[in-house]
């Protein structure tokens, strides 16, 4: 059950990249796919039905990891308190700007708020990277070695920017109306190479500053790198393919990598010490219904709603 407890935060956190990694990656290239006003509202539309439910995956990672693993929660939230609270924001802001885009009719309101989603998301998505790169350098506090958790933060923000934006224009290939498909899977197809390209040596350097050097962590670093760049080599030639389900499988596991690239790399480290085996007892129960619970109704929401925007097709914002 410690084992358990401690992995499931960073297969959730991996479920929130997922999830609302393609609402990032949608807010980030709202301006360069959608043209227009009817273009723009079909990429909103198309994420609305999933965007509630995709931010429950981080709230579940925040209730959990205070539960199973409170060192290491109280350790983040101190260590990196002013970036955590710099993401809150930015969080709320870019929700703002997707509930307040459609609330007036005036075409200048809603261009304003386009500009604001679209850098604000981009903002998110390098926030969750420099968040991932100086967790991979180790649990806070990193007592001489914030240089290297900076620049390890720069690169992986960087990274992140590109996985989210592949993610996000897959998912649109798939989503969005015909006529406005093809850009999206060009698109996809074009951040599919730098991406991998960028990702490859940001395992590289996480391969070198893994420490203790154990067999374990590097083999798993390793192979879910190479996993990862070997999915982002596969997504372009799916869509070419019209095989929209598959290119978003293959970009929804490299958005996932760095989130369990950081499990791996916590997994070792004294700060991830568990709860209490009287409070693992408890959880272990409301977890076996919860987890599967969370992911049923993710699935439900997939199968519900996962079809080319329409006519009919519900208006969230």
């Amino acid at each position: 059950m410690s084992l358990l407890c401690a992995i499931l935060p960073a297969l959730l956190f991996a479920g929130y990249f997922v999830a609302d990694g393609f609402d990032i990656g949608a807010g980030l290239l709202l301006r360069r796919l959608g043209r227009d006003e009817r273009g723009r509202r079909a990429v909103l539309t198309s994420i609305g039905p999933f965007f509630l439910g995709n931010e429950v995956w981080l709230v579940a990672v925040g209730g959990l990891l205070a539960a199973v693993l409170p060192l290491l929660k109280d350790r983040v939230l101190g260590g990196l308190y002013l970036l955590v609270v710099a993401g809150l924001l930015i969080w709320v802001v870019r929700d703002a700007a997707l509930w307040f885009r459609s609330r007036r009719p005036s075409a200048r309101w809603r261009r304003r708020w386009d500009g604001v989603l679209a850098g604000v998301s981009t903002v998110f998505a390098g926030f969750w990277g420099v968040l991932v790169g100086v967790l991979l350098a180790g649990a806070p506090p990193l007592a001489g070695r914030w240089v290297v958790a900076a620049g390890n933060g720069a690169l992986w923000a960087a990274v992140m920017v590109l996985l989210f934006a592949t993610h996000g224009a897959a998912f649109l290939a798939a989503r969005l109306p015909e006529d406005l498909a093809g850009r999206a899977a060009d698109t996809a197809a074009r951040l599919a190479g730098p991406a991998a390209a960028l990702l490859a040596p940001a395992v590289v350097v996480q391969l070198l500053m893994t420490v203790p050097r154990q067999a374990g962590p590097l083999a798993a670093t390793a192979l879910l790198g190479l996993l990862a760049v070997a999915a982002l080599r596969a997504a372009p030639r799916a869509l070419s393919k019209g095989r929209h389900g598959r290119a978003v499988a293959a970009s929804a596991f490299a958005v996932a990598a760095p989130a369990l690239l950081v499990g791996v790399r916590l997994a070792a480290d004294p700060a991830t010490a568990t709860a209490d085996p009287a409070t693992l007892s408890l959880l272990g129960g409301f977890l076996i219904v919860l987890v599967p619970l969370l992911g049923a109704m993710q699935w439900w929401m997939w199968r519900t709603f996962m079809g080319r925007v329409g006519a009919g097709t519900p208006v969230f914002f």
